[in-house]
């Protein structure tokens, strides 16, 4: 009895240690709806909503590369919408990429000015107040494909 009561300590012991990822949902939302819900929790003051709806999504998207704005994998910034004048949305995501995808926008983009991403990543950070410009931080980034327009 007392050897059972030791097997069932040890086993409740370790698999109260044991680690959980956390769950991370997919959404087949785009930049355009981010877009449309940050303008208008703009005009109802609901910014906090937006960033609990939105922060932790797995997503994927096709935002443009500027050359002179992720020129390493330390320092990478996209625009996530066509680049027109004057810009509609400024926010210009910072992108921490997985283990050897920068790799892929240098082979696909070369020395190209502008370049076209189509990422898989997770919304890691959002930043959205009346007080300040939204920003955003995509973790975790897998580039699907990289090509010159």
């Amino acid at each position: 009895m007392k050897m059972r009561l030791a097997i069932v300590l040890v086993v409740a012991a370790c698999s109260a240690h044991r680690e959980t990822k956390p769950v991370v949902t997919k959404s087949a939302a785009t930049q355009a709806d981010l877009a449309r819900e940050i303008d208008d929790a703009e005009r109802r003051g609901t910014q906090a909503a937006i960033k609990q709806h939105w922060q932790g999504l797995a997503l994927h998207w096709t935002v443009t590369r500027q050359r002179l704005l992720c020129l390493s994998a330390d320092a990478c910034h996209v625009a996530p919408f066509a680049i027109e004048r004057p810009a509609k949305h400024g926010w210009m995501p910072a992108l921490a990429f997985a283990p050897g995808e920068f790799q892929k926008v240098l082979s696909g983009c070369g020395a190209a000015e502008q370049c076209t991403l189509e990422l898989d990543f997770k919304l890691d950070q959002l930043n959205v107040s009346a007080e300040a410009p939204t920003s955003m931080r995509f973790s975790d980034v897998r580039v699907v494909s990289a090509h010159t327009s």
